[in-house]
């Protein structure tokens, strides 16, 4: 690495390590005057808070980098331009493209580093912290306090239960769909508005069941059903459904495929699945638009450079808003809908680029 290397990735490192931390504190101290109350009302001790906050801290590291990392190549580039450093760099024969390498390829390797977060360390922080506020907060445990919805579950190696909403507290499920497959055919369905689980055994009511033989279907209506060979009780039906954001890519992955292998839409979870893979490029992306955008702005202060920094991350992060939001409507191609804020402003940033070295 080129003295000229260092000396850019010091001063860019050092405003990020910073943002990073002002922006952690500011995030923490919001969320705990809105939960303040509850952890004294449950007593919770201060070691616990302390804890609970270590787990949350990943998070928060994940979801404010983006914005640390924007700030950070305003500060750092703003200040080379702010005074004539760059000019003197450009002086002496050196292009904007090669200046601008280290973060670039400093932008590559945060990219990479959220990625791995996102997949192995954010999930698992996320989980035991979750776990904490149950505990400590709710006072449940691991037990869910109401119903959950949309369960995809596999009682056995062919046979799945779809359940649309689950009551924990009266063990009933509501708009029951149970699937048998064979040789990867559909073969048997049973389908019931209500299931109960009365004296340790799941009875169906009020339903039909349809077997698929040879392109035909024989269909028979019943009153009430008694599940005599599926042997899964509520706790198994009941078991807290993770958001997308709790689920690692590959957990996410099996997931979707469950949910089309149960002949179910799975567009929604493939935008969240493709997020998974777009939203870690926005440190990249960030720094391709920000940087030679702030070599330009040789007279930005530090409110304009703060106030560049919160809008250009407002517009990204309202656009891949707005194209999660037109996925799960199916509006967009998932694949589209989860890289549409990344292909605006990677284009906007390539021009800024491109501009920036005339």
């Amino acid at each position: 690495m080129k003295i000229l290397d260092k000396y850019i990735l010091q001063k860019f490192l050092g405003t990020l390590l910073f943002a990073l931390i002002a922006f952690s504190i500011i995030f923490v101290i919001i969320d705990l005057v809105g939960f303040l109350d509850k952890f004294i009302d449950r007593k919770v001790g201060f070691s616990i808070v302390i804890k609970y906050y270590l787990f949350y801290f990943p998070y928060i590291i994940v979801l404010t980098l983006p914005v640390a990392t924007l700030l950070a190549s305003l500060f750092s580039i703003g200040q080379l331009a702010r005074y004539n450093e760059l000019i003197a760099m450009q002086a002496a024969g050196i292009s904007n493209y090669r200046i601008l390498s280290s973060l670039l390829g400093l932008g590559v390797l945060l990219s990479l580093f959220i990625t791995y977060a996102g997949e192995r360390i954010v999930p698992y922080s996320n989980q035991k912290k979750k776990e904490l506020y149950q505990t400590y907060v709710d006072k449940v445990g691991k037990r869910p306090k109401a119903q959950t919805k949309d369960i995809s579950l596999q009682i056995e190696e062919n046979r799945w239960l779809l359940v649309g909403f689950f009551d924990v507290e009266n063990n009933t499920a509501f708009k029951v769909s149970i699937q048998r497959f064979a040789d990867n055919r559909l073969v048997e369905r049973l389908d019931a508005p209500q299931m109960s689980w009365e004296n340790d055994r799941w009875i169906l009511k009020n339903g039909f069941v349809r077997n698929f033989k040879n392109s035909t279907e024989q269909a028979q209506t019943f009153a009430e059903l008694t599940l005599q060979d599926i042997r899964f009780k509520p706790e198994d039906v009941a078991r807290v459904q993770k958001k997308a954001e709790e689920m690692s890519y590959w957990e996410l992955k099996r997931f979707i495929e469950e949910v089309r292998r149960t002949g179910g839409n799975p567009n929604r979870w493939l935008v969240d699945l493709y997020l998974k893979i777009s939203f870690p490029f926005a440190n990249l992306i960030i720094i391709l638009f920000g940087a030679p955008l702030a070599a330009r702005k040789t007279r930005s202060g530090t409110a304009i450079s703060f106030g560049i920094s919160l809008f250009i991350c407002f517009l990204y992060f309202g656009l891949i808003k707005v194209g999660q939001s037109l996925g799960h409507n199916e509006t967009l191609h998932p694949m589209l809908a989860a890289w549409l804020g990344n292909i605006f402003f990677g284009i906007g940033a390539i021009v800024v680029l491109v501009r920036s070295n005339r």
